[in-house]
């Protein structure tokens, strides 16, 4: 399926996630603008598709998500958190796979028995996130909460709005944290500031956000896709292979020793160096020096 602009699709283009090619980036657009873009209905499942297709296309070399509207990604739907605030909390594990919070997941069905023993909920959907190879990038148009900011976490470089605001909300609501948001925001920004930045009530603007290492840039709010593009296109012009090897690389490390890490390395080298990639990259150095 072709776009206005003649560029092919990849992945789905359902209500709650849209999906545009954009020469060699896909863009996925959170299409729940009148729900703040919430994690209800099928946008999980939606979402995960676009980006495993992607993740499978050649020609895709980068993944750009946006918010439809004013917000990024608030999380949870306002109309489930009223829901535990009126009934005085819920079963939370069983009202997830219902679909009342997450909508469908992409997940393959559970049987009765296997929820009540499941130990990874919402990690499910993550743990798919994270083994995408190909390099994401989330260009942060507004509000972020929850599991908004959980989703976030999940890309690799975060590109801010001046209009973005961040809120971690889950001490607020007296809850945790889920999607990873404990394993990832450590990873990005210290365990102090994470703890900081986790039991604050308030969100933090973005110049903050800039300042503790949250996102990479703010921009104006109509250089933002413009601004996330930019940097999408420089992954086209290095070799596919080497980067998903970088990106692969440094995921591991976060769980490696050392010796591990020097293995892998090791075994990415003496692979790359007879692909033919790597002999092109190589002449084009030396033609530059």
């Amino acid at each position: 399926m072709a776009t206005e602009n003649g560029h092919r699709e990849a992945g789905v283009a359902d209500h709650d996630v849209l999906v545009e090619r954009r020469d060699t980036t896909l863009v996925a657009r959170l299409n729940r603008p009148e729900h703040g873009n919430s994690v209800q209905g099928t946008l999980l499942r939606d979402l995960l598709h676009a980006f495993e297709t992607a993740d499978g296309d050649d020609g895709v070399r980068a993944i750009v998500t946006i918010g439809e509207g004013s917000t990024y990604c608030v999380g949870a739907d306002r109309d489930v958190l009223g829901r535990v605030g009126s009934e005085g909390g819920i079963n939370f594990h069983e009202l997830g796979y219902q679909g009342a919070l997450g909508g469908d997941w992409g997940m393959p069905p559970l049987s009765a028995v296997q929820r009540r023993s499941d130990t990874l909920g919402f990690g499910r959907w993550v743990t798919r996130i994270l083994d995408v190879s190909t390099p994401t990038i989330a260009a942060i148009n507004g509000g972020t909460a929850g599991g908004g900011l959980a989703l976030a976490l999940l890309h690799d470089i975060r590109i801010a709005s001046k209009t973005a605001k961040f809120a971690p909300v889950f001490i607020a609501l007296g809850v945790s944290p889920e999607m990873g948001v404990s394993w990832l925001l450590p990873r990005i920004i210290g365990w102090p500031k994470a703890f900081d930045l986790l039991t604050r009530v308030r969100p933090i603007e973005a110049d903050e956000a800039l300042e503790i290492g949250l996102v990479e840039t703010v921009v104006e709010p109509h250089e933002l896709l413009d601004a996330a593009l930019a940097r999408a296109a420089h992954f086209a012009q290095l070799p596919p292979v080497s980067v998903r090897m970088v990106k692969r690389l440094l995921r591991q490390s976060t769980e490696s020793t050392l010796e591990t890490q020097l293995e892998r390395e090791w075994h990415n080298q003496t692979r790359l160096f007879g692909f033919a990639d790597t002999g092109a990259a190589v002449k084009a150095y030396l033609e530059h020096l």
